[in-house]
């Protein structure tokens, strides 16, 4: 009879923890981890912590930005919530980094609806609190996906 009970809880314990598993492995389930502090890559100035969910901002002014100035110019943009931020334009030699402040993976890639564009120019595997950034050597408009969630999509002007 004990046999039975311990079998019995030891087969709950065990579809417990492969359901618990599988969540993790398809991105069901976001394990509680603390946010990191956002900060600039280049210039090693904080970004603001109570920026909204996804947003882009500009170093070294380290303010929200729909836009960033001159060349070789930096612009941070924050993925939280599984949001990029609103689109940005920014000038031609101005790097894109991006932040993932989510508790998971993200990309960035070029592409849309979680596809990658064919010979897409940059594909950027973003582990949680993990940032890389892509410089813009020639103007047009950038379509940006995760390949992870198709639902995030995010547009840049390149001028």
């Amino acid at each position: 009879m004990f046999l039975r009970i311990f079998l019995f809880g030891f087969a709950v314990v065990g579809v417990l923890v492969a359901a618990l598993v599988w969540a993790v492995v398809t991105g069901q389930y976001e394990a509680a981890q603390p946010s990191p502090s956002p900060t600039a890559a280049v210039s090693g100035e904080p970004v603001p912590s109570s920026s909204p969910a996804g947003s882009a901002v500009e170093s070294p002014s380290a303010e929200p930005s729909p836009s960033a100035g001159a060349s070789g110019a930096v612009t941070m943009v924050e993925i939280l919530d599984s949001e990029f931020g609103p689109d940005i334009t920014v000038a031609v030699g101005t790097t894109v980094t991006w932040m993932n402040t989510d508790g998971f993976a993200h990309t960035a890639t070029e592409g849309s609806d979680g596809v990658a564009a064919p010979d897409a120019l940059f594909d950027l595997q973003l582990a949680a609190g993990a940032s890389e950034g892509y410089t813009f050597t020639e103007a047009g408009t950038f379509q940006v996906t995760c390949t992870l969630h198709p639902n995030m999509n995010m547009t840049i002007t390149v001028e």
